[in-house]
């Protein structure tokens, strides 16, 4: 079984779910998500901080506009939220970054992504900036301005959105509007209010397979992987595979992913009417929202001794969840517990350190490494399944992230057999900063790598025990493949 998509936007209650990632709130944001997440680098790099370049101050008139440009220490808003994003970038990116390339991405980002608010044209307005170097987006704003696309402030949001998603070479890093940054801290939570369904955002690429997008486009569109079972999306017959073309009568074209699923999401008990696109066919479908319980982990004994645990993400809460069921199911009398990673898609690094720890005695999880430095994530001592119980680990080209911290550490350390096929490979750590203007930026800080330092980020971890899994299979087919691996392991003692 093969994806398309080499990246999933995994989207519960269209709330995004740290899809295919690790995410942590940054130490200078105004939440910390956990205590153990590793600083960032304050190392700069190409890229010009707001305190240490000059700013050769003009005034010139563009289009009528009066446009003052001056340096970041008195930025107001909204350019402090533009300066606040280049100091991030060039300091904490896990790569060094272009200034040119962030400056034409501002630009391209002012033209193509679309104005939320709209705004009328100002008679002047200063425009602030770190570096000299960035002077063309003052115009390029102004322009747009006098264009009538939108106000400063839409103009300016644009530009910050293009300098992340053109400026950079990462899918992963993304600017939140505050609704989006708001939808990322609720998610980690494992419960949302919105329509219950999986999503992920993708596009054709050039040697034919999918690849992750964030600008929604006529090639870059929202897709559904599943309702979730019970859901109102379910309900009201929205399928896999069908497309969100509009949210409540407008186009998703030239808006970002995290708007538009921060869009869908709402209170429960309010409608939100979805243009609904089903292999070329425009469907009309109104969704009252609810609230949504994220379903975590699935537990059962499967036979007198054989436990069964299937974690569908990494939340927060997942480890005290994953650590109850666990509980029982020794208590119940498993000697052997089948640990179900196919499909999870990741999400908290620190969840996947607790949930590892559960079954390594000591040593190391993983370590990350960052453009000038590393860390070490050490087993968290106390762990009820350490050496007592045999474990499998059942993974797909779907197991991402966390998923495969997990794995690959359970499986270096020789405490598990992994039974399935490659993972998906995506070993980048992601950290979220609180920007001035209420929103947030996702940024790649560090990757990760097993504790012997071997690097899966290109062709994922590879099982012990390789299958192929078709096409049509459900996670029951590995389940009965490891249950044979484990009667074979029987027999022959």
């Amino acid at each position: 079984m093969r994806l398309t998509s080499r990246a999933l936007n995994l989207v519960a209650a269209t709330a995004v779910v740290l899809s295919a990632c690790s995410i942590s709130f940054g130490s200078d944001t105004a939440v910390e998500t956990t205590a153990s997440s590793a600083p960032p680098s304050s190392t700069t790099t190409a890229a010009p901080t707001t305190t240490s370049i000059p700013i050769t101050s003009t005034t010139q008139t563009i289009g009528g506009i009066e446009v003052s440009v001056d340096g970041c220490d008195e930025a107001s808003e909204p350019f402090a939220t533009l300066c606040r994003t280049v100091d991030l970038v060039s300091e904490r990116f896990v790569d060094d970054v272009d200034v040119d390339r962030l400056v034409a991405g501002a630009i391209e980002g002012i033209e193509q992504i679309q104005a939320r608010n709209g705004g009328e044209a100002p008679a002047a307005f200063d425009c602030a900036i770190p570096a000299d170097a960035f002077a063309p987006i003052c115009d390029a704003i102004a322009a747009d301005v006098v264009a009538g696309d939108g106000g400063v402030e839409d103009a300016v949001v644009q530009a910050i959105q293009g300098m992340i998603e053109f400026g950079i070479d990462d899918p992963f890093s993304a600017y939140l509007s505050p609704d989006a940054l708001d939808l990322f801290s609720t998610n980690q939570s494992g419960a949302v209010e919105g329509i219950g369904a999986l999503v992920q955002a993708r596009e054709p690429a050039d040697d034919g397979t999918d690849r992750l997008c964030n600008l929604l486009s006529a090639t870059c569109r929202i897709y559904i992987v599943t309702p979730l079972e019970g859901s109102p999306a379910e309900a009201s017959g929205i399928l896999p595979g069908d497309v969100i073309a509009g949210v409540d009568g407008e186009t998703v074209e030239g808006r970002t992913f995290d708007e538009v699923t921060a869009t869908v999401r709402g209170p429960a008990g309010t409608d939100v009417r979805l243009a609904i696109d089903r292999a070329g066919t425009i469907l009309d479908i109104t969704v009252t929202r609810a609230s949504i319980d994220i379903p975590i982990s699935v537990s059962e004994m499967l036979d007198a001794t054989t436990g069964y645990l299937r974690l569908t993400s990494f939340t927060n809460n997942s480890p005290a969840v994953v650590r109850d069921e666990l509980d029982d199911l020794l208590d119940a009398g498993a000697d052997t517990v089948i640990l179900d990673l196919q499909g999870n898609p990741g999400g908290s690094l620190n969840a996947a350190v607790e949930i590892a720890s559960e079954f390594l005695a000591d040593g190391l999880v993983l370590r990350t490494e960052s453009r000038d430095s590393g860390e070490d994530y050490a087993v968290v001592p106390g762990g009820i399944a350490t050496d007592e119980v045999r474990l499998v680990v059942l993974v797909n080209e779907a197991s991402a992230s966390a998923s495969e911290v997990v794995t690959g550490a359970l499986q270096e350390a020789g405490r598990a057999v992994v039974i399935g096929e490659n993972t998906f490979g995506k070993n980048t750590v992601q950290r979220i900063w609180n920007l001035p203007n209420g929103g947030g930026l996702k940024l790649t800080t560090s990757r990760w790598v097993t504790p012997s330092g071997v690097d899966y980020g290109l062709d994922g971890i590879t099982p012990n025990v390789v299958v192929e899994i078709p096409d049509d299979a459900t996670t029951q087919f590995l389940i009965d493949i490891a249950l044979e691996y484990l009667a074979d392991l029987n027999t022959t003692g």
